[in-house]
């Protein structure tokens, strides 16, 4: 587990234009079985020393989360009920609000800019500008959440990839899988709500996955066995997480520093082929810290 030095990117992916393929893709006519790839991964390596800085939850009463709270009625839409309940109606609101479409993300990103560019132009957006945009909308409800960006074992190159979010619940004690391009979420069989991690380990080990009957591609209703069989199992094997969860934190932009942390199997191959790994680029710092041990990577915040 360590920081990478910085390198030179051999190909750098167009800053997520293609990340996001969708199910689309997952369908194609490849009969690899991503299940049998997924678990022959190298288990993860707990009990290491944490070496990366910790993980950060922007309050709500941040000003830019208040306005974006009080602008789009969030308390109204997350209504009464238990704080699953609340965060699933944000889940569907802005799944309904935001549609997906593989384009170039915005140059600003943010929760408001997403939304009225959508609003105003009808540009769409794709799975990391949505997450990006759900992260900031749970944020500004005092819900700790996190942008989950997921790639393949793949080398030199990925072959796509997806964002989701991971989202604490208090009365779970959890975190719970979000997917806010496809408005899904995950159960085992006793209706239990799963986190990425559980997903994972059931992908591996064969324990019933249950998806929501509501999520969806493009209005579609998601098949279960392309969804999490193929697409989610091809792209469970390097997860990368932002230190930072909060307003504006994904913008690149002149002088900022973007700090992340990846989960990698141990034994991994550190990828360098991505605009998240350690890079120095023109006007903005990226930098990423490397850990095998999944209980660091998903501390309770």
């Amino acid at each position: 587990m360590k920081i990478r030095s910085v390198l030179k990117l051999s190909r750098v992916a167009v800053y997520l234009l293609v990340l996001c393929p969708g199910i689309v893709h997952a369908a194609q006519k490849d009969s690899s079985n991503y299940v049998a790839i997924l678990a022959k991964s190298q288990p993860y390596h707990r009990g290491e020393s944490q070496s990366f800085p910790a993980f950060t939850y922007q309050s709500p009463d941040d000003p830019h989360l208040t306005e974006l709270r009080k602008n789009y009625h969030l308390d109204s839409i997350a209504g009464k009920g238990s704080e699953v309940t609340r965060v699933l109606r944000l889940l569907q609101w802005f799944h309904d609000e935001v549609p997906h479409d593989d384009v170039k993300p915005l140059d600003v990103l943010t929760a408001k800019n997403i939304i009225e560019t959508y609003r105003s132009t009808k540009y769409a957006a794709g799975c990391y500008p949505l997450s990006i945009a759900m992260n900031e909308i749970f944020l500004s409800m005092g819900i700790k959440s996190r942008s989950v960006i997921c790639f393949s074992a793949k080398y030199p190159t990925p072959e796509g990839g997806h964002v989701i979010n991971s989202v604490y619940i208090d009365s779970l004690h959890k975190w719970i899988y979000v997917d806010p391009q496809d408005n899904a979420y995950v159960k085992d069989e006793k209706g239990n709500f799963l986190s990425i991690t559980e997903v994972r380990e059931r992908l591996i080990d064969g324990r019933p996955l249950v998806l929501n009957a509501t999520a969806n591609y493009h209005h579609v209703p998601d098949k279960k066995e392309v969804y999490l069989y193929q697409f989610m199992a091809q792209h469970l094997y390097r997860m990368i997480c932002p230190v930072n969860s909060a307003w504006d934190s994904q913008t690149r932009e002149e002088g900022k520093t973007l700090e992340y942390v990846e989960l990698l199997p141990y034994g991994a191959q550190e990828p360098g082929i991505d605009g998240f790994e350690t890079h120095k680029h023109r006007n903005y710092l990226v930098i990423n810290y490397h850990t095998n041990d999944d209980l660091l990577f998903w501390q309770k915040p």
